[in-house]
C-alpha cells in the first residue's frame, strides 16, 4: 500500500514537514490530531502521540493488516526505486518568515539613518559630505518603501501558501 493510500482513510490529515498528522482512528474521537504518518525505508510509520495507540490497534480500526504497512519484498523495492522523486514545493512559511526579516532589518536601518540625519546641520560640511548624508537619506527612504513592499509580499505568500494548503487538505479529506 501506498502512503497516499493509507492517508486517503484517515480524516483531517495535514502535512507536517516530511510527515503527516491526523486524528488517531483507535481511539476515535480524538479532538487534535495525535497520530504522526510518515513514510520509511519499508513501509509507513506510525506514532499516536495522544493514548500511544500501538500500530496494530490503528490498522484494525481502518479494517487493515500489519502487513498492509509494508512494501512489498523485491518487486515493490524496485518500483520504490524506480519512482521519481518528488519535487518538495517551496517552503512558503520560510519564504514569509526571510521577507519579514529582510523588512525588519532594512526598516530598523532606514529609521536610524534618518534620526541622525534628522535636525542634523549642514554647517561645515563640504559639498562632497552634503552630498553623501542626502544620498544617505535618500538610501534610507527608498530602503523604508522596499520595505513596505517586502511586508506586502510576505503577506501574499502567507496567503498564497495558506490557501494553497487548505486546498489540498480538503482534497486530502474527501
Amino acid at each position: 500500500m501506498t502512503i497516499q493510500d493509507f492517508l486517503l482513510r484517515l480524516e483531517k490529515v495535514r502535512r507536517s514537514g516530511s510527515r503527516w498528522v491526523t486524528r488517531c482512528p483507535a481511539h476515535l474521537p480524538d479532538r487534535h490530531p495525535s497520530l504522526s504518518v510518515a513514510e520509511g525505508d519499508r513501509g509507513i510509520l506510525l506514532r499516536c502521540w495522544s493514548r500511544g495507540c500501538s500500530a496494530d490497534e490503528i490498522v484494525k480500526a481502518l479494517g487493515l493488516t500489519m502487513s498492509d504497512l509494508f512494501h512489498d519484498a523485491p518487486a515493490s523495492r524496485q518500483a520504490r526505486i524506480a519512482r521519481p522523486i518528488p519535487e518538495r514545493p517551496p517552503d512558503w512559511r520560510r519564504t514569509s518568515a526571510l521577507q519579514l526579516d529582510s523588512r525588519d532589518s532594512r526598516d530598523h536601518y532606514a529609521d536610524l539613518v534618518i534620526t541622525a540625519a534628522t535636525g542634523l546641520s549642514l554647517d561645515g560640511l563640504s559639498d562632497e559630505e552634503t552630498d553623501a548624508l542626502m544620498d544617505a537619506v535618500r538610501g534610507a527612504y527608498q530602503d523604508r518603501a522596499l520595505a513596505d513592499r517586502l511586508e506586502e509580499a510576505a503577506f501574499v505568500i502567507r496567503e498564497q501558501g495558506l490557501t494553497k494548503e487548505r486546498k489540498s487538505d480538503h482534497a486530502l479529506r474527501r
